[in-house]
C-alpha cells in the first residue's frame, strides 16, 4: 500500500459531502462550469473539521489563454456559508508541477493525502506518480543536505549559548528540531509535512515519540549546559538512525564539515 492511502481512505466518509458541495455549488456557477468540466478537483484535507481546501486543477493551456484572461491567477471561491468553510483555489498543473519542484517532500506529503473528487484524464495521479518517483531518487541526496543543515545550526547553536545571544538561541534551537524531524521521516523513506504537522507526524515513525521527547525538552530548556546535552543526545539519536539502514558512512556523518559548500 502506497504512503497516504490509510489517510485517504480515512477521508472516504466526507467524499459524498465534498462531491455534493461541488455538485452543488461549484458546478452551479455557469461562468466556471465549462472549466470544472475539463478539470482535476482534489481536496487537500489537512484540517477538515475547521476548513474544507478544494484546488481544481485547470488544463495549462486552457488555464494560460482563457482561464486566467477571465479570473486571474489567484482565483478563489470562498464559501464561508458552509459548515465547515469551503476554500477553493483554481491553479493549473503546471501550478502543481511548480510546487512540487519548489518544495517535493512538503507537497508530495500534502497531495499524497489529498481526496481525488474528479481527475477525468487521470492528469493529477499521473503527476503525482511522476514526482514520487523523483522523490525516491532525490531522497538520499536531501537527507545529506539536511544532515548538514542540522550539524551546522547545531555548532551555531553552541557559539550563540558561549555568547549568551537568546535569540540566536531560540532561532537556531527550532531549526534544528524542525530539520532533526525531517531527517527522521526522510530516513524513513517518506516525504515530511510543512512545520504544523511534524511533531504529530513524526510520532507515527519508529523511534518518533522519542525524538519528538528529546526535541520538547529541548524546546523547554533554559540552562546553557544542560541544553547543549539534549543537543548531543538529538545529534546521537539522528546519527543512530542514519546509520541503521540509510548507507551514510560513519565519516560523513562525524566528517560532516568536510562536506560544506
Amino acid at each position: 500500500m502506497r504512503e497516504g492511502e490509510t489517510e485517504r481512505g480515512a477521508s472516504v466518509n466526507r467524499l459524498p459531502e465534498l462531491k455534493r458541495y461541488f455538485e452543488e455549488k461549484l458546478l452551479s456557477m455557469q461562468n466556471l462550469r465549462e472549466y470544472l468540466d475539463a478539470s482535476s478537483v482534489v481536496s487537500v484535507e489537512l484540517d477538515p473539521d475547521i476548513v474544507y481546501d478544494l484546488i481544481v486543477l485547470v488544463p495549462d493551456q486552457v488555464f494560460e489563454t482563457r482561464f486566467k484572461n477571465q479570473f486571474g491567477e489567484c482565483f478563489v471561491v470562498n464559501s464561508q456559508e458552509h459548515v465547515p468553510p469551503v476554500f477553493t483555489r483554481f491553479k493549473s498543473y503546471g501550478w502543481l508541477r511548480k510546487d512540487f519542484s519548489s518544495r517535493l517532500p512538503i507537497a508530495l506529503w500534502i497531495f499524497k493525502r489529498s481526496v481525488v473528487l474528479q481527475d477525468p484524464k487521470m492528469d493529477f495521479e499521473t503527476i503525482l506518480g511522476e514526482y514520487d518517483v523523483i522523490f525516491a531518487k532525490k531522497r538520499k541526496e536531501i537527507l545529506r543536505r539536511k544532515y548538514i543543515e542540522f550539524r551546522s545550526d547545531r555548532h551555531n547553536l553552541r557559539q550563540a549559548v558561549y555568547h549568551h545571544d537568546d535569540l540566536a538561541m531560540e532561532l537556531l534551537r527550532a531549526n534544528v528540531v524542525k530539520i532533526a524531524i525531517e531527517i527522521l521521516i526522510l530516513a524513513h523513506g517518506q516525504p515530511y509535512p510543512y512545520k504544523k504537522w511534524l511533531p504529530s507526524e513524526a510520532k507515527k515513525y519508529e523511534g518518533g515519540p522519542n525524538i519528538v521527547g528529546i526535541c520538547t525538552k529541548f524546546m523547554q530548556e533554559s540552562e546553557p549546559k544542560k541544553l547543549i546535552a539534549l543537543s548531543d543526545e538529538l545529534v546521537g539519536k539522528i546519527v543512530e538512525r542514519l546509520t541503521s539502514d540509510n548507507d551514510f558512512s560513519i565519516a560523513f556523518l562525524t566528517e560532516w564539515w568536510l562536506h560544506l559548500k
